[in-house]
């Protein structure tokens, strides 16, 4: 429950007011003289304050001229004074007239707990009044005598803070001081707050400083705390004067506009650790300012940083500004009363009736720094990260700039020379083409389905060139009746390869997640010296196998495990149309029992998907690089071992070309959209499934498996970088159009470089990372704080 009290003390001639407020309307009134003697009695201490501090290191203008009697003990006469002011002025307040006010906050106080104070907002005119040392008033009970002064214009918005303190101080014309101590006083607040600082600097003129310190209040990320060091004095017209420089000074009412643009964003403290500043506080205050701490008289240089250094030791333990203050004033008043006597009277805190006093708050839980850094914090970032977020989860945009990442790698290799050239191509394409279709004369009839006869004749013009590993992307389900013999022509082919100990591997389906059966009713194949394999895959990504193929399997990774096994493992079992156990069985019970040490095989089988991602298909390779593309016509025309040299060490995948007439149905053509990169490469207008398969049997055989990180990963790391760098740019309180230009072109070079790195690593790592979004994130984050306005 807040307990605070509002009182007001006017003085009309020699007679004063007193008016006590406080709850719902409740309010005691008294009147009292007021004791001229009151007037000397501080004339004197502030005679012999001045007298006794009288140096250059006065934080502001000396006051009355004279030099200091140099015979006159005068820190005996500042005890004395002070004794006497201190005595003379709580004597009055103990007036008789003063007694109900004085019982009411007894009372009250006696009502609350060691952790509570009672707060009484003190409104006095004229000036003259509060210059007195009211914190220093000794009534019973605990009392905060935080001051208010009695015209306020503005209301008090007290924006809530979010984010980290942000601190700016202003280092003020230096002449006969020493900042140095409330520069690592501050610094010391770094580990909760951010602070930086702004002042004047050697050969700078007035125009620099003032467009300097005026650029920083203006900064729109917003100040919480407004911190000035140097000289300062009262100025009844202009609401006080700061020194910023030497001969140098600006008046708060020359720099309003921008101190009440600077509490709209977030600004509630400003403390002026310099002299005389009640003009300053009520000038500040009545703008809207929620709270003001100043010197209510002219400070010594070391009397200010001895302040300082022990409020903002309390400050950074979270105690609000006013009991910081009281603990730094307590500070004086106790251990350095010796050497700076009368010192703890002066500091005093104005502030905003009804504002919550300030103190920084403590520092957020993990998850919600992290939110902070994450999220967005202006609308720029905010529709930047909304857009590409959407836009990353979008399939038809991933699979676009998949495609256009690919094509892109692909130039970049041949411009590089990174074309693999070193190995034969691991794979032969054997294609039905058209012009095949066309030399044979097959009839439409005998094209869908391909007539089994003449892919028999494929079959053994293969089996003759010794190949090891022979594919069929072909769908054997039903008998074919025409021609009458091509499921025994077919047949005969497949026995005669089984028999001379080829791996025959089928192509087929998935149906309800299992594989479709390849009918062996039509007497084509058995499971026991044959291999079946799914051919379904999904475009632009390497299907990869489950449950180490014993229950499904892509014909892709058969195929290359097959084809890696016959290289090196001796005693593999050979296919044999006497095979009585499931041959695929065989194959994988063999391969992980006499598994290679090392070897191609052995790395394949140990592969595992990088963050469980999918590979993607590597189109940046050339075609001729991947496999050996072999017309099905010149296959039968050319049947010598000469001709095809390749073929006795290659995985041979027996498929349909590029004509609109060859599928899986009739309207179903067997291919798809070219991909770019492939079509970098060749002039084909679309891409067949037997050459998609080929890639990926390639893949597997070499191991080229290229693990895509997602968009959203490197989106998240472009937000951490991005907001490294933000949080860089917000260090500089002021952005010159050079400046902003140089940084626009330091992070679009970033970019590029992270572009360049991005297609290196594709090759040399086997990496894909996204590029488009994550740097289209980068950028907006930059430009949004480049954009921040400077206001002279």
């Amino acid at each position: 429950m807040e307990h605070s009290f509002s009182l007001k003390v006017q003085k009309v001639e020699q007679t004063c007011l007193f008016e006590l407020s406080w709850g719902q309307g409740q309010r005691l009134a008294a009147q009292v003289d007021y004791p001229i003697v009151l007037t000397q009695i501080y004339q004197d201490w502030k005679k012999a304050y001045l007298n006794f501090y009288q140096s250059d290191e006065m934080r502001g203008k000396a006051v009355g001229g004279g030099v200091a009697e140099l015979s006159v003990d005068w820190h005996a006469e500042l005890v004395k004074a002070e004794s006497r002011l201190t005595y003379e002025f709580n004597s009055w307040l103990r007036s008789a007239e003063l007694y109900e006010i004085r019982a009411q906050l007894n009372q009250e106080g006696s009502n609350l707990n060691q952790a509570q104070a009672i707060k009484v907002f003190l409104t006095c005119t004229p000036i003259e009044l509060d210059r007195f040392p009211w914190e220093a008033w000794e009534s019973a009970g605990k009392i905060q005598i935080i001051r208010s002064p009695q015209k306020i214009s503005a209301p008090n918005h007290s924006l809530q803070q979010k984010g980290r303190t942000r601190i700016l101080t202003i280092l003020g014309d230096d002449t006969g001081l020493d900042f140095q101590t409330e520069r690592e006083a501050l610094k010391e607040l770094s580990k909760i707050a951010d602070v930086e600082f702004v002042g004047w600097q050697p050969k700078q003129t007035a125009s620099q400083v003032i467009e300097n310190i005026t650029n920083a209040i203006a900064d729109e990320r917003g100040w919480d705390v407004l911190f000035f060091a140097g000289h300062s004095n009262e100025t009844d017209l202009t609401g006080g004067e700061l020194g910023i420089a030497p001969g140098v000074s600006i008046s708060i009412k020359e720099i309003a506009t921008l101190l009440n643009a600077a509490r709209q964003r977030r600004l509630k403290v400003a403390i002026f650790n310099s002299c005389s500043g009640l003009n300053i506080a009520e000038s500040l205050i009545d703008m809207g300012f929620s709270q003001v701490m100043v010197m209510r008289e002219p400070v010594h240089n070391r009397v200010a940083q001895e302040f300082l250094v022990k409020f903002l030791q309390y400050l950074g333990k979270h105690l609000n500004v006013y009991e910081s203050m009281m603990e730094a004033r307590q500070f004086l008043r106790l251990d350095k009363t010796h050497t700076y006597p009368s010192s703890y009277l002066l500091p005093s805190l104005f502030c905003h009736p009804g504002a919550e006093l300030y103190k920084i708050p403590p520092s957020l839980p993990w998850h919600q720094r992290i939110r902070q850094v994450v999220l967005p914090n202006s609308i720029i970032e905010g529709v930047a990260l909304a857009v590409t977020i959407a836009v990353g989860t979008m399939v038809p945009v991933q699979d676009f700039l998949l495609d256009g990442r690919v094509f892109t790698q692909a130039v970049y290799r041949n411009t590089t020379n990174q074309i693999p050239s070193d190995e034969a191509p691991p794979v032969a394409l054997v294609e039905i083409d058209s012009e095949s279709i066309a030399k044979r004369k097959l009839p439409s009839s005998q094209i869908l389905p391909m007539n089994r006869s003449y892919i028999a004749e494929l079959m053994e013009r293969v089996r003759k060139l010794n190949a090891p590993v022979i594919g069929l992307d072909f769908l054997i389900d039903t008998p074919q009746k025409y021609p009458p013999t091509a499921d025994k022509d077919l047949g005969t082919a497949v026995s005669r390869a089984v028999h001379e100990n080829r791996w025959v591997v089928f192509g087929t389906i998935l149906n309800e997640g299992k594989e479709a059966s390849v009918n062996d009713a039509n007497g084509i194949r058995n499971r026991n010296w044959t291999l079946q394999g799914y051919t379904e895959s999904f475009p632009s990504y390497v299907e990869l196998p489950e449950s180490e193929c014993r229950e499904t399997c892509p014909i892709s990774y058969l195929m290359a495990l097959t084809q890696l096994a016959t290289q090196e493992i001796t005693d593999l079992p050979k296919p044999n149309t006497g095979g009585t156990i499931d041959l695929r069985t065989q194959l994988l019970d063999t391969i992980k029992t006499k598994l290679p040490k090392k070897g191609d095989l052995t790395a394949l089988k140990q592969w595992r998907p990088l963050f469980g991602q999918q590979p993607i298909i590597d189109f940046s390779i050339p075609p001729d690089k991947v496999y050996t593309k072999i017309p099905a016509w010149q296959l039968i025309e050319n049947p010598d071992a000469n001709k095809f040299p390749l073929i006795s060490k290659q995985a041979v995948l027996i498929a349909t070309g590029n004509d609109e007439r060859l599928g899986k149905a009739p309207g179903q053509p067997d291919r798809m959209p070219i991909p770019t990169a492939m079509k970098y490469w060749t002039e084909q207008t679309w891409m067949t499934g037997g050459q998609s398969l080929a890639y990926t049997t390639h893949h597997f055989i070499r191991r080229h498996l290229i693990t895509p990180i997602p968009d959203i990963w490197v989106i998240a790391l472009a937000i951490l970088i991005s907001k490294t760098a933000v949080f860089s740019l917000k260090s500089k309180s002021s952005l010159t159009p050079k400046l902003k230009m140089k940084i626009l072109t330091g992070s679009l070079i970033g970019v590029v470089l992270y572009g360049v790195a991005a297609l290196q690593l594709y090759i040399t790592a086997a990496l894909l990372l996204p590029w488009f979004l994550p740097s289209s994130v980068f950028l907006a984050y930059v430009l949004s704080a480049t954009r921040r306005q400077n206001h002279a």
